[in-house]
């Protein structure tokens, strides 16, 4: 039965005495009448004022009233149910879907609702709670499984209803989310785990690795390398295939051996054209497989362009001119060009023609310009100064004069010119820059011979980074000069590396036999062209999605950043994405995040190859516009490892309280729950409360009574 209360805001004691008074008071008023009434009538009167001050003087004092009832809820049991791809297979336990059914429709549940009652969720890369659960209209289609995820929902639930206990099927594998396990003891009940599947490695083809590198240069070998894994087989021969589209670019045979191995297979390929590439690799298919949906994977390659075009010019013949050349056409990546000055200002190659100045990718410039150099040819390097990365080596033939007409493309100034040389060791800055990096160590740098250099007096540009200094003899102890060697600079997509001593041919010659040095000079000059030549991001609108290959199910994150001409970031762009399929478009917007940045989710896309544009405005102005492409469905997560998980399940009913079951013991899943003191039925106690003070048929109350009296009294010819 529900209990009702009254209750005031001061207190009851004053309001009884106020009430009290309000009725001597109307006493008093009508003790005498004009004209006299009757003593029923004067009753009345007295009644009605008495009644309606009662009611104003309570409303003055906050009345509140309390509806109070109680009710029982029986025990929730959630049953989690596995409804991810791994649960379609038939292993060496039997069809996985039919012992699910089995569980479902088990009279270890259906004795449960007896005392208690099942509430039924599925989970794969998401939950999803279902009204009621038909075993045998189970889809197990999902591409991941997110049981931590799954947890959660259960937690969120617990809030709300009486959920003692959750009973969750499957085969105990997780490809997305956290460990569940931390979930699990957050929970706060019991898990009842039932395994489904076998434990054991089943006999299976499958894919589990591929290592290819995101960036390529087109017309160069790029390797390819795939792991395979094999269980219950032995002697078979099976291909691996690596494939762009339809068309097979190599294959390599392995011969597989007994009992549970993996295999490495080294592929390659010849990447052509520019731009974002799918490859994909695959495993001959063999008969008794668990499930050939694992033999194949796929990955994005992004080609760049085939060479790196090096233009080297030179004030003369010299040591360094000649092993430079000779270093970068040792790298295959890069393609090197060179004209060398004679004394007369002409090149021994021939004429500096814009041609040649337009079709290379970074210029170089060795011990020039000198003395002799045209003002035709300063201007022309002028001009393309403004477009192509230098690399500069100093020389003692340099006209400190000319070169001051390249300054402003240089990172470094010069004064007090001095024709006086002197030999000095490098010594790396304290933070490394990559284009000094080795696998040999910093120390390694420190152990080449030294240089030639002037005595002239270089300093860094303010925005230019010194990335090594000068040392005297660093053999008996040193002295490190704050000095630079090596300077470098990026301003305004204009960027510039120089060596500001000479003979590093030394570098080479001199440090041969040494592992450690050896191979400086030529890892040196590919990293520093590799730098140079790396165009900074500088898009205004920026777009990608946080992975190339999703899971069928799996939302498709994306992320931008907007920023306007000066480069600041924009906060309040009208961002959009169109993503593009063979079944049609899709369009979203992304929300901002904060400075500049953007985020958005799609979900329920269907399998296959998608490519995307965005665009990005500002009061219908536009900022920019960038694509991409990404691909759902074709990364078989559910297949990589098809084991039921029972360590996991068992350490999920361990941590909380519960017990492992196997599909043919959760017959006493019910006799356990009404011995499991948390799976118990709970009180519900709900309370609502009136303000009648505010309600608004209290102050119509009153009005109606002081009305009635008014009545009453004007019948009666009273005043």
């Amino acid at each position: 039965m529900p209990s009702l209360s009254l209750s005031f805001s001061a207190s009851t004691i004053v309001l009884a005495l106020l009430v009290l008074l309000s009725a001597a008071l109307s006493i008093y008023f009508y003790r005498r009448t004009l004209p006299p009434v009757a003593p029923a009538k004067k009753v009345l009167l007295i009644a009605l004022r008495s009644l309606a001050l009662s009611l104003l003087l309570a409303m003055l004092f906050e009345p509140l009233l309390s509806l109070i009832s109680t009710s029982t809820e029986k025990p929730v049991l959630a049953v989690l149910v596995d409804n991810s791809k791994s649960m379609s297979i038939a292993d060496k336990t039997g069809d996985r879907a039919e012992q699910m059914k089995g569980v479902l429709k088990s009279n270890g549940l259906k004795n449960v609702e007896a005392f208690g009652a099942l509430r039924y969720f599925t989970f794969g890369a998401r939950p999803t709670e279902h009204a009621a659960l038909n075993a045998d209209s189970l889809s197990l289609n999902e591409d991941a499984t997110d049981m931590a995820a799954a947890l959660r929902a259960i937690a969120e639930q617990k809030e709300v209803s009486n959920i003692g206990a959750v009973l969750l099927a499957g085969d105990g594998s997780y490809n997305l989310g956290q460990n569940p396990i931390y979930e699990a003891e957050q929970l706060g009940i019991p898990i009842f785990s039932v395994g489904i599947g076998d434990s054991t490695e089943q006999r299976d083809l499958l894919i589990t690795k591929v290592l290819a590198n995101e960036l390529v240069h087109a017309q160069t070998e790029v390797p390819v390398d795939v792991t395979v894994k094999s269980s219950g087989y032995n002697g078979e021969k099976v291909d691996v295939v690596l494939s762009d589209g339809a068309k097979e670019l190599q294959r390599t045979r392995i011969v597989l051996e007994e009992g549970t191995r993996e295999y490495s297979a080294h592929l390659s390929s010849v990447p052509e054209g520019e731009g974002m590439k799918k490859y994909s690799v695959r495993v001959s298919r063999l008969q008794g497989e668990l499930t050939t949906a694992n033999n194949q994977r796929t990955f994005y390659t992004r080609i760049l362009k085939s060479k790196m075009r090096v233009l080297i010019i030179a004030g003369s013949p010299s040591p360094d001119l000649t092993i430079v050349k000779q270093t970068l056409s040792e790298d295959k990546n890069i393609e090197v060009r060179s004209l060398t000055q004679k004394s007369s200002g002409d090149f021994y190659e021939g004429r500096l023609t814009d041609r040649i100045l337009d079709s290379a990718d970074c210029l170089a410039l060795i011990g020039f310009p000198i003395s002799s150099t045209s003002e035709q040819v300063l201007h022309a390097l002028r001009t393309t100064g403004r477009s192509l990365p230098i690399l500069f080596v100093n020389g003692k033939s340099i006209d400190e004069r000319k070169l001051g007409a390249l300054g402003s493309f240089l990172p470094f100034v010069a004064s007090h010119a001095s024709q006086t040389e002197q030999l000095v060791f490098i010594e790396p800055s304290p933070n490394t820059h990559p284009v000094l990096a080795t696998n040999t160590g910093v120390q390694s740098w420190r152990r080449l011979p030294p240089l030639f250099k002037l005595q002239t007096q270089y300093q860094a540009k303010p925005e230019a980074s010194v990335v090594a200094f000068i040392n005297i003899n660093p053999a008996s102890g040193g002295i490190a000069i704050n000095e630079p060697l090596i300077v470098l600079r990026n301003v305004n997509r204009q960027k510039s590396l120089a060596i500001l001593g000479y003979g590093i041919w030394r570098w080479r010659l001199m440090a041969q036999g040494n592992p450690e040095t050896e191979r400086l000079l030529a890892t040196f000059l590919s990293n520093s062209i590799r730098w140079l030549t790396t165009r900074d991001d500088n898009r205004p609108v920026k777009v990608a999605t946080t992975k190339s290959a999703f899971t069928r199910g799996e939302p498709v994150e994306f992320t931008a950043q907007v920023y306007d001409a000066n480069a600041n970031p924009v906060e309040n762009a009208q961002v959009n994405i169109v993503a593009e399929h063979a079944t049609g478009e899709i369009e979203t917007a992304l929300r901002p995040i904060g400075n500049g940045r953007y985020e958005a989710t799609l979900d329920g896309l269907s399998e296959g190859d998608y490519t995307f544009r965005a665009r990005a405005e500002v009061e219908g102005q536009s900022l920019g516009e960038d694509k991409g492409r990404f691909s759902v469905g074709e990364l078989n997560l559910e297949f990589q490892d098809t084991r039921m998980n029972a360590q996991l399940l068992r350490q999920l009913a361990a941590a909380t309280g519960g017990r492992f079951f196997a599909p043919s013991e959760i017959s006493e899943l019910a006799e356990i729950l009404r011995r499991q003191g948390s799976f118990a039925q709970r009180e519900i106690r709900r309370a609502q409360s009136f303000e009648l003070w505010n309600w608004k048929y209290m102050l119509a109350l009153v009005v109606v009574l002081l009305a009635v009296e008014w009545l009453v009294r004007k019948r009666s010819g009273m005043l």
